[in-house]
């Protein structure tokens, strides 16, 4: 009796911003990992059509997948795909949890996780009036200065600023009222210097130290550079920890060095870019992200 035996290929998708940006590198990558596991991956850019309500239901315009690699901070189109069954890495909660720095500090408070004491701005739906600034006496008498104030949203650097005094807090806040955003204690010990931890299916892979010896931000702007991180033990460890409490598939740690060189939290980037960290560690990101999709699709390991 004859056996035949048929290799199955997984098709996914990857749905990336039409700004692809820095993405670039890493669809490059996963494209060229995944056709070596047998996996094959096309790119659909999301131009606001993908998905419709029609009729009561979700309409989704996208080829056959068994999967899809979501490179977007869209987090409408990923809960229209995933409501119509589409498995998503990462899955959209995470996504939102990500791109929302406040929600990621409540995510990760009273569950031991060290972050900068923080508090999240109030929502203000009118021109500024001067009661809206009282609030402002209350923060930095508890953070002091210098503090830095974020905007909610945002990568790379970008609406993040180290504000030095009370002028300087209410002018900034009077420019940026209108968006969600954070104040949040400095660290001066990590004035330009920030550990990024990569983690995959709960487990750290490696991580690096990044440098800006003309910015407060470690990763703003051309003068920062990467370096491979000694002693590395205790920030592996906490980064997994956060990993394996909020079961992360697959994300980038940013990690702060204390006075004590002890690790803080920063943020945690769901759809990291790794180009950087490929180079410094020499850490074949990208294949470990097509393993962890086939285990997760039923593949073999």
């Amino acid at each position: 009796m004859l056996f035949f035996c048929y290799s199955i290929s997984m098709h996914g998708i990857i749905i990336a911003n039409q700004e692809i940006g820095h993405n670039e590198y890493k669809i490059k990558r996963f494209k060229e990992e995944f056709i070596k596991l047998g996996m094959t991956l096309d790119l659909v850019l999301n131009d606001g059509t993908l998905a419709a309500i029609e009729n009561n239901e979700i309409k989704i315009n996208l080829p056959v997948c068994d999967f899809i690699i979501y490179l977007d901070k869209d987090i409408y189109l990923a809960r229209l795909l995933e409501k119509s069954g589409y498995r998503l890495f990462n899955k959209a909660d995470f996504i939102k949890l990500c791109d929302d720095k406040v929600l990621t500090f409540i995510a990760c408070a009273n569950k031991g996780i060290r972050m900068p004491k923080t508090y999240a701005g109030p929502l203000i739906y009118t021109e500024l009036k001067e009661e809206n600034y009282k609030f402002l006496k209350t923060i930095e008498e508890d953070l002091g200065f210098p503090m830095i104030v974020k905007k909610v949203y945002g990568s790379l650097g970008e609406g993040v600023y180290l504000v030095n005094n009370s002028d300087e807090l209410r002018k900034l806040y009077g420019e940026i009222y209108r968006n969600p955003i954070l104040f949040q204690e400095y660290i001066p010990s990590s004035r330009g210097k920030s550990l990024r931890i990569m983690v995959i299916d709960q487990q750290v892979i490696g991580g690096f130290v990044r440098y800006n010896h003309v910015d407060f931000r470690s990763n703003f702007g051309e003068t920062a550079d990467g370096r491979t991180l000694p002693n590395p033990e205790k920030y592996f460890s906490f980064a997994e920890d956060i990993a394996k409490k909020l079961e992360i598939e697959y994300a980038g740690i940013d990690l702060l060095i204390g006075d004590d060189e002890e690790p803080i939290l920063c943020e945690i980037n769901s759809n990291a870019f790794f180009e950087e960290f490929e180079k410094v560690t020499k850490i074949n990101v990208a294949e470990k992200v097509a393993l962890l999709i086939k285990k997760k699709m039923g593949g073999a390991k």
